[in-house]
């Protein structure tokens, strides 16, 4: 039997002038474009300056190379182009990457969030069409418009059949409820109707910004990167004890490269919290934490295998299991 082996969390970063080729007129100085400097280049939206994140561009550079800052002049043309991206994977043995995101992904004025967000996300879907079906792009969901805005999106996407779509992990970070809010509950709906896995990327702990990798403090750096994924663990017991779960059966999320080993602890954590305190707390759900994980949660990792007895998903279920520490893709799974 013949083996394809897919990049379950591999990630695509948009060409320089993806949102400036159709932006209407109106949009044209605030849309998201690349502009040079000495340190490296930098991403304008909206008349604000961010430095374009060199760690997403290391794919098949030496650990001892890796930069937070680059030029796009410098980075392989498979973070955006197909063509060359086949190249990459067919290098690397991979059979079919799914990609997550690159680039500005936040937009807060309404009419530059419906463009940018929408442009990307059919960015999307033109590299699957172009790749035959290997690349599969997992779209994002805006979440600090609305829940209305949000489901709008989804269905958008849903339409084009996506397999999966995204969103940050905190949305009070962009002015939103937190998903423990009954204002999500549309979403939850939505998703289950559509059968879409909704996925949650790495993004580090509640408060602990992404900018702390240019923080030039020593140990800084280290200490947001080895936290990230642990900050997860927030998400998931709020899904489970907040009831999302268990009100919505058939919703299914992915926590994406937020490791394993630390899943055992937390269940048993969450487990023992739900047998000594679901009294007093007056606990909403009925089942032990763990069997809500173990039917719909998700998770993927990456480099070499750690953590082999975690549970990764359903009872007997290993849908997302790494078999390559490859530099350029996160994880590779499925027969």
């Amino acid at each position: 039997m013949s083996v394809k082996l897919i990049s379950a969390d591999s990630h695509v970063n948009p060409p320089p002038d993806l949102w400036l080729r159709d932006a209407p007129t109106r949009l044209k100085d605030r849309v998201p474009r690349v502009e040079s400097t000495p340190e490296g280049d930098v991403w304008v939206v909206d008349q604000k300056a961010s430095p374009v994140q060199g760690l997403t561009f290391m794919g098949g550079r030496d650990y001892k190379d890796f930069q937070p800052r680059v030029a796009y002049k410098e980075m392989r043309s498979g973070s955006w182009d197909p063509k060359a991206r086949l190249a990459d994977i067919d290098q690397d043995g991979i059979w079919a990457d799914v990609l997550y995101g690159g680039g500005p992904s936040r937009f807060d004025e309404p009419e530059l969030r419906a463009y940018c967000t929408q442009r990307y996300n059919d960015w999307l879907f033109e590299l699957e069409r172009a790749s035959g079906g290997r690349l599969v792009g997992i779209p994002i969901l805006p979440i600090n418009g609305g829940v209305a805005e949000t489901c709008a999106e989804l269905e958008r996407v849903a339409k084009q059949g996506a397999r999966g779509v995204q969103v940050d992990a905190f949305p009070d970070a962009v002015g939103a409820p937190h998903y423990s809010d009954p204002a999500w509950e549309p979403l939850w709906s939505a998703l289950e109707a559509a059968a879409i896995p909704l996925s949650f990327h790495i993004q580090g702990p509640r408060g602990m910004q992404a900018a702390r990798l240019f923080d030039p403090t020593p140990g800084v750096r280290e200490a947001f990167i080895s936290l990230s994924p642990m900050g997860i663990s927030e998400l998931v017991a709020q899904l489970i004890f907040c009831g999302v779960c268990q009100r919505h059966p058939g919703f299914v999320f992915v926590v994406v490269e937020t490791g394993i080993g630390w899943i055992p602890y937390y269940l048993e954590r969450m487990d023992s919290t739900f047998k000594k305190h679901r009294f007093w707390t007056k606990s909403i759900i009925t089942e032990p934490p763990s069997s809500y994980w173990y039917r719909q949660g998700r998770d993927l990792h990456r480099g070499p295998p750690r953590g082999e007895a975690a549970p990764r998903g359903g009872p007997g279920e290993h849908p997302l299991v790494e078999r390559l520490p490859a530099q350029r893709h996160d994880l590779a799974a499925l027969a």
